[in-house]
């Protein structure tokens, strides 16, 4: 989203209140600033439109002042996006492609990234991972619509640009200044001499190493050895063209590279080339400045994990999570064990307490269910929908379903508290962000039920899908 900043025009002088009595003269100014307040801080005063299963209060916030700070520090006006970031100039990423042999004749294309924004994060992160090590050029990946009317269908073939769900400006910027020798383009139609170019040839990068993980994703294995693969097959493709560029289309990565291969400092920075778009940043920031206020949180917002605020819990038990995972060998195909394990999270002494949930839900009649269920524990429920108002709350119901989630993923890292599944990527991707502020730096329990387990988030999972590609896997 762009910002213009508009040079208001010099006005004429005017006397506007001339002929007015002396007395109103006084009166009409008061009026007007009283009504510019009113507009201006009326999202603290109209806090919400509850929903049906929302009683909260601030009555009901039980927090204990003698263990928290004093009420937001830095404030909030003119504050419209706390998420924003400038593009990422990494020396991590800088010696990696610093230590590329590039190949100007070599393009790829990755139009294959579906799911969720955990899912498409992943993916796209290791589209331009791959070409990386291959040296290549890349156009600026694409992402499948999931069916609006029919959110089990995640492969629609419908295609749109990456702005769908991340800053682009931000993608293109961040590569610039940490990996300059990578050339970028909008579109495939942007490839010098296109025009002279052999059919393209596709590749699923990880069918190419020999030594496969449980689920056939690449086995753990640095960039230098796939680079060797990758030519190796490319070989048999060539031919005497040498004028035009080869086409390269990238099929859907996932689960596919070892991010630590590369080292921490790399895992920890390469994610930082995406950044979600302005508008969900926006939205996110008034979310959670409305959740502060609604419940008189009194945190700290330089830390990243709020202290005595809210407890995090991802509900994913939307119909398209449950056609997927309902199988008799996932110990939580169901809700009720995925609230039961909740529940016992939420009574646990050892976790922090809060009075709070916010939970990430693209189903409110389920998020209507666990606030009923959680009641019995003094427990208040809240999501985004129920907080936003007005229209903040028109813009994010404009908004498909993937792009709603992304308010939850940024406010999501910030709770005293994470609950999650170890079957989702949306849940790991929240559960390592939050990892690395940590402590505890042993965590995976394989076995369950506790899949995932440090002082800031659990994720719940084991039986049959025990999922350790996430851990090695996903880019923090």
């Amino acid at each position: 989203m762009e910002h213009t900043t508009h040079t208001a025009m010099p006005m004429p002088h005017q006397n506007l209140l001339a002929g007015v009595n002396r007395r109103y003269r006084t009166l009409i100014p008061l009026t007007l600033v009283f009504i510019w307040a009113w507009f201006l801080w009326r999202p603290l005063f109209d806090l919400q439109t509850k929903l049906p299963w929302d009683q909260s209060s601030k009555s009901n916030q039980t927090q204990n002042d003698s263990n928290q700070t004093q009420s937001t520090p830095i404030s909030w006006e003119g504050t419209k996006d706390i998420f924003d970031f400038p593009p990422i100039e990494s020396e991590a990423i800088k010696s990696i492609c610093d230590d590329v042999e590039w190949n100007s004749t070599l393009v790829f294309t990755c139009d294959n990234s579906y799911g969720g924004v955990g899912n498409i994060r992943n993916s796209v992160l290791n589209c331009v991972r791959y070409a990386i090590s291959a040296g290549a050029g890349l156009v600026i990946p694409k992402i499948i619509l999931r069916n609006s009317q029919n959110i089990m269908d995640l492969e629609t073939g419908e295609r749109t640009t990456l702005d769908y769900m991340f800053d682009v400006e931000h993608f293109v910027e961040s590569l610039r200044l940490s990996c300059p020798a990578l050339k970028l383009y909008s579109t495939e139609g942007d490839i010098p001499n296109l025009e002279k170019s052999s059919d393209p040839i596709s590749v699923v990068p990880e069918s190419l190493v020999e030594g496969k993980s449980r689920d056939g994703s690449a086995a753990l294995q640095n960039s230098d050895q796939w680079r060797q693969q990758f030519y190796q097959w490319l070989e048999q493709y060539a031919t005497n063209n040498t004028e035009g560029p080869i086409i390269v289309y990238v099929g859907r990565l996932f689960l596919k590279y070892s991010v630590y291969s590369d080292g921490e400092r790399f895992a920890l920075e390469f994610g930082e080339i995406l950044k979600v778009r302005s508008d969900a940043r926006e939205l996110a920031t008034t979310t959670l400045h409305a959740l502060i206020q609604a419940y008189s949180l009194r945190v700290n917002l330089t830390e990243n994990i709020l202290k005595n605020a809210f407890l995090g819990v991802h509900l994913r038990t939307e119909k398209d999570a449950m056609n997927a995972w309902g199988n008799p060998f996932w110990p939580f195909s169901t809700y009720k064990a995925i609230v039961a394990k909740y529940m016992e999270q939420i009574q646990d002494p050892s976790r922090p307490k809060t009075a709070v949930i916010y939970v990430a839900s693209g189903d409110l009649n389920e998020v209507g269910k666990f606030a009923g269920d959680v009641k019995a524990l003094n427990m208040t429920v809240t999501t985004k929908d129920n907080l936003l108002t007005g229209k903040d709350k028109e813009d994010l119901e404009k908004l498909v379903w993937d792009q709603q989630a992304l308010v939850d993923f940024l406010v999501m890292p910030m709770a005293s508290d994470f609950a999650g599944l170890g079957i989702s990527s949306f849940s790991w991707n929240i559960a390592l962000r939050r990892h690395f502020l940590a402590k505890q730096k042993n965590f995976l329990h394989i076995d369950g039920p506790r899949m995932f387990e440090d002082e800031f988030s659990i994720l719940y999972g084991g039986g049959k899908d025990k999922y350790p590609e996430y851990e090695a896997c996903l880019w923090p």
